[in-house]
């Protein structure tokens, strides 16, 4: 939160939980993934300082490459 930048980078065999780890199980608050987890945090933390008169730029992207 203080301005830098961050990497996630799962790497490995098909099958072996990449996907899960990432997003979790759709509707089932108790098994969110890292990037719902992650949004919930980042959020939260701007409505906590919203009286504060700071701008924030949020950006996001997210690859799967498939398939070689």
């Amino acid at each position: 939160m203080s301005g830098y930048n961050g990497t996630i980078f799962a790497y490995g065999q098909t099958g072996c939980g990449k996907t899960h780890t990432m997003i979790g199980v759709k509707g089932d608050y108790s098994q969110r993934g890292i990037i719902p987890n992650s949004f919930d945090h980042i959020f939260g933390y701007l409505d906590d300082v919203n009286n504060i008169r700071k701008k924030f730029l949020i950006r996001c992207s997210y690859l799967e490459i498939y398939n070689e």
